[in-house]
């Protein structure tokens, strides 16, 4: 019987948030081809968010993800964002990949460069991908809570059933850390320290930052 692992994204397998990478990238990206319509876009959803704070981050992330990004763009940001890879915890993926492990990517990255990331960097994966989605509308936002219910809904998991290794940063995980065998934790703020090590002492391992 297959077992299996589960692998946060941001500052988890990368060493950065990479939606705010995406949204810089973005905008000095289209600035720099002189796309103002993607450039204006980016920049007017930034300005509500960051300054006139009268949208949440749902509905900043959902506006972004509906943009017609061009593929160079996704391409280029993907082989940029490769360069911030967490070595140890790739070494950790592959080295599971490899043997019984299916693996399953979660996070709360959009889908779009998120499944081109691993489809760029490891050609011959079979890991499920799952990201946040716009399904009909509605932003789909693969965090917290969500994310259990997108792995079952996904066939990774039916209810009731166990991740063997979950790798993780952060507290928001802590509906999968509950049905783990094993935790690593990765570069965690003293917060999420604090939680996982009075929660989750006996399975958890912890890497430090570096």
């Amino acid at each position: 019987m297959d077992k299996k692992a589960v692998f946060d994204f941001d500052k988890t397998l990368v060493q950065l948030n990479s939606f705010r990478y995406w949204v810089a990238f973005l905008w000095k990206e289209s600035l720099l081809n002189l796309d103002f319509k993607i450039f204006s876009k980016v920049s007017i959803l930034v300005f509500h968010r960051k300054i006139l704070k009268n949208i949440s981050h749902q509905f900043f992330k959902k506006e972004l993800m509906l943009l017609k990004i061009p593929s160079d763009y996704t391409l280029k940001f993907s082989k940029k964002l490769f360069q911030s890879i967490h070595l140890e915890i790739n070494n950790r993926l592959l080295q599971l990949s490899s043997g019984e492990y299916k693996i399953a990517i979660s996070s709360a990255a959009p889908q779009n460069y998120l499944s081109l990331f691993f489809h760029q960097n490891y050609p011959n994966h079979r890991f499920l991908i799952i990201g946040s989605e716009v399904e009909n509308g509605l932003l789909n936002d693969n965090f917290k809570n969500q994310k259990l219910e997108n792995l079952i809904n996904k066939g990774f998991l039916k209810r009731g059933d166990e991740i063997d290794v979950l790798f993780t940063d952060s507290e928001d995980d802590y509906p999968l850390a509950t049905i783990s065998d094993k935790i690593v934790l990765v570069a965690p703020n003293e917060q999420t320290r604090k939680i996982y090590v009075s929660e989750f002492k006996s399975k958890l391992e912890i890497i430090e930052k570096k």
